[in-house]
């Protein structure tokens, strides 16, 4: 992507945002209280939204996630919406109460799996959960989109029924959930100049898509129950500060500033990660001259000498300390400048041997460097031994249930126990014990069993 590529990208950006605020302010000067927003997409490419956010009174998104999205997906985009807003509580603006109908395959939605859907939401920072659409369109391109009320025009089907009995749920405990707020001491960057960038670039590959790099890092946190709040990568020191763990996944680009900011909280004791990808472009979508990652190399203390390019299916060994795993897309060829050497590249390619995983003590603290993009069992091993040492409290739940808290006033806590599969699962958290299930009144005492889809609202005091 040259620098043009790159302008333009933010200029249709920025005008469509001033197609907003004039709208925005055509209404303002007929009401002055009523708060004004637009629904945003999770991770659409074309809006910066941490841009649009300054902008609305209130966040609110369509949550569509697609038949095979992992929940862990869906969850990074609650928190992205969220973390746009300045971690205050947004409204689920979307979602279908059935199927979606842009697919070339429809799926219904399982028996409880839109209830799921809706306290996810929920539990990641939603304080309005809301529908598209209300009664089925007989004609268009989305007569067939689910809605509340279908084409059979009454309220005997499964549909309905559970979008009011939902609805019920949410009437009776939301007032003490609403205003309450998540807490997390991991903050993930998500940086649409890199978005634009990573993915508009002609080499050394086409094999990039922004989010799932992103979505990498963020699912070894969630998988252990840690929460995350998403930031821009221009956030201030102050605020930066306030996280023990900031990472960068895929930061190619490197806004003014930035690489200063990165460096002050790592010497006065924050833990960095970054990698493949990072630091080689400026703001003007240019090379930074001087060997990568450009202004992040005395910070990382590496020097990625080359970058090779993986094939589709492709992938390379990755073997240290806790780390078996493989890479994938890319591998950066590193030499340590100051580094320690954490895990190297196995197989026979000319650079076996060479560092895959660094670390870089810096000041009072630590710079991570992950040399290609890991899958989901190497990550993982990456992840836990920063997890453990940071003390991040992690927790353990099975495959596929996950734990989420918010913080309310007065000292409690709602916890939120989703079941994000078609199967049944048990489990005993010892830290929720004594609390309340909100939905049923049950005292939790060591074994809780959720359903397909379950959720269970645990008030902790």
């Amino acid at each position: 992507m040259s620098g043009l590529q790159m302008d333009y990208r933010r200029f249709q950006s920025q005008a469509q945002l001033a197609c907003y605020t004039n709208e925005r302010d055509a209404i303002r000067e007929y009401d002055a209280t009523t708060p004004i927003t637009t629904n945003l997409m999770g991770t659409f490419k074309d809006l910066d939204y941490f841009e649009w956010a300054k902008e609305m009174d209130v966040v609110s998104w369509d949550n569509y996630p697609g038949m095979d999205t992992p929940p862990s997906f869906t969850a990074m985009c609650h928190d992205l919406m969220r973390g746009i807003g300045g971690n205050k509580p947004f409204m689920l603006m979307e979602q279908t109460p059935n199927q979606q109908n842009w697919f070339p395959f429809c799926k219904v939605k399982q028996p409880g799996e839109v209830r799921k859907l809706s306290w996810q939401a929920v539990a990641h920072g939603a304080d309005t959960v809301r529908f598209f659409q209300m009664k089925q369109s007989l004609g268009g391109c989305e007569r067939f989109h689910g809605a509340v009320i279908a084409h059979d025009g009454t309220e005997e089907s499964r549909v309905f029924k559970e979008t009011a009995a939902l609805g019920e749920e949410l009437d009776r405990i939301g007032r003490w959930i609403m205003g309450s707020r998540i807490e997390s001491r991991v903050a993930i960057m998500f940086d649409w100049q890199s978005y634009w960038s990573l993915e508009g670039c002609v080499g050394p590959t086409t094999g990039f898509n922004y989010p799932n790099e992103v979505h990498r890092f963020y699912r070894a946190l969630w998988r252990r129950n840690v929460p995350v709040d998403m930031i821009a990568s221009t956030t201030p020191l102050a605020r930066l500060s306030q996280y023990d763990l900031a990472i960068a996944p895929a930061l190619i680009t490197v806004l003014p500033g930035v690489a200063e900011t990165l460096e002050a909280y790592v010497a006065d004791g924050g833990t960095f990660i970054t990698g493949y990808m990072a630091g080689i472009h400026d703001e003007h979508d240019l090379v930074v001259p001087g060997g990568y990652p450009g202004k992040l190399r005395r910070l990382m203390g590496v020097w990625v000498e080359e970058i090779d390019a993986l094939a589709p299916g492709e992938t390379i060994e990755v073997h240290g300390g806790t780390v078996d795993a493989k890479g994938e897309i890319v591998a950066s060829i590193i030499h340590r400048e100051g580094a320690e050497r954490l895990a190297t590249y196995g197989g026979d390619e000319f650079y076996a041997g060479h560092s895959a995983l660094t670390v870089n003590a810096y000041g009072k603290g630590k710079a991570y460097f992950v040399g290609t993009p890991l899958d989901e069992t190497g990550m993982s091993a990456f992840m836990a031994p920063i997890i453990k040492e940071l003390d991040l409290k992690s927790l353990d739940t099975p495959e596929d249930v996950s734990l989420s808290v918010r913080y309310g006033d007065g000292g409690t806590r709602y916890a939120f126990l989703i079941n994000n599969s078609a199967a049944d699962k048990r489990l005993c958290l010892s830290e929720l014990n004594g609390g309340t299930e909100l939905l049923t009144g049950t005292v939790i005492n060591d074994l809780i069993e959720l359903k397909p889809y379950g959720v269970d609202v645990i008030a902790l005091r």
